[in-house]
């Protein structure tokens, strides 16, 4: 079985996270058009290397600037670096770095201000082609894959105006060009034409139960630490982030304090975080105990002691959390290791 969620492809019991991935086929993309353009005697050869290597280090800033983003999740376990990276802020100071190495190196060789711009619009309409590609094929509704199909053909025309192009395209052409492109682009994406979103029905009541987005989350009930019994339900009226772990997971330990600074932020919003142990694969309860503990979690912790609740969600990869609105609804499903932007991202989009 696999599932999609953000940038993740679910194989079983291994969740393998795809946004570097996606990042370096956009980088790639760019890095081809510039072969092109190469191969047609418009620039020089060498500086296809450079943009390969430009992509690379767009990747590793884009890793490393958790470091500058979030340092005190860095120095509480260094493992961070492995699932979370600087997010947007990170992107534009990889984006920065990357367009100044490349900036640097088509001056030295006597390309010119002009040639430099031109590869650097090949290398962006390139990324950006890929990038909605890959949007289009993640988009839940109907609405939102035309939407996404319409910008990417943009962009991919474009991409391919710009490899055509000869060495000494006219400045007010370029400019043309891409101030169209962009308005475009603007008003595809940013514009709403209703219905772009998917529609959730007003009453959990008569919503169908399920697992997918727009379907009521299952209920269950299950005995936390202190010896209490909750429910799922017994949160109807807040937003819950019913999060699946165990303590053994290395993605669930460095997830944990991000959940925990999820719900210290905003508890008194009526947000919740039901943290749901997957006690059947732990050697001992102890350890659960100890876990919670030593963290200092402040949350609700149930223990899934028979695997029950785990087959019930059909939970196959740790940590798997899924985002239930205040009317018991799902909308949306986390599958890995998430940092504290992308849970507080989901959030907003839940509150509006």
């Amino acid at each position: 079985m696999w599932a999609r969620g953000v940038y993740t492809v679910q194989l079983g019991t291994f969740v393998l996270n795809l946004e570097i991935v996606v990042y370096i086929l956009c980088g790639i993309a760019g890095v081809a058009g510039l072969w092109l353009k190469a191969k047609k005697g418009q620039m020089q050869a060498g500086f296809v290397s450079d943009a390969m290597n430009a992509v690379l280090l767009w990747i590793f800033i884009w890793k490393a600037s958790l470091i500058i983003v979030d340092p005190a999740t860095v120095l509480e376990d260094p493992r961070s670096f492995i699932y979370f990276s600087g997010g947007i802020v990170g992107g534009w100071l990889a984006t920065l770095v990357s367009c100044g190495f490349l900036l640097y190196k088509g001056l030295r060789t006597n390309a010119g201000i002009k040639a430099v711009i031109v590869w650097l619009s090949v290398m962006l309409y390139g990324w950006i082609t890929v990038w909605l590609s890959v949007q289009s094929l993640l988009a839940d509704t109907s609405a939102d894959v035309w939407k996404y199909v319409l910008s990417t053909a943009v962009s991919a025309f474009m991409f391919v105006i710009q490899i055509r192009s000869a060495r000494g395209i006219e400045w007010k052409r370029l400019g043309a060009n891409s101030v169209l492109a962009a308005a475009a682009l603007a008003a595809i994406l940013l514009v709403d034409y209703g219905g772009s979103s998917a529609e959730l029905p007003a009453g959990a009541g008569m919503v169908e139960v399920g697992l997918n987005k727009g379907q009521q989350a299952p209920d269950f009930k299950l005995v936390a630490l202190d010896g209490s019994e909750i429910s799922l339900s017994d949160y109807r009226g807040k937003t819950v982030f019913v999060n699946f772990w165990a303590s053994w997971c290395p993605p669930c330990k460095v997830e944990m304090p991000h959940m925990e600074k999820l719900y210290s932020a905003y508890r008194d919003q009526d947000v919740v975080v039901l943290s749901v142990n997957m006690t059947s694969t732990e050697k001992s309860g102890h350890n659960v105990s100890s876990f919670v503990e030593e963290r200092g979690l402040t949350f609700p912790v149930v223990l899934d002691e028979k695997g029950t609740v785990m087959s019930q969600y059909r939970v196959r990869s740790f940590p798997t959390t899924f985002v239930v609105d205040s009317e018991g609804i799902i909308r949306d499903r986390m599958l890995g290791a998430v940092d504290f932007a992308g849970m507080e991202r989901r959030l907003k989009d839940v509150l509006g």
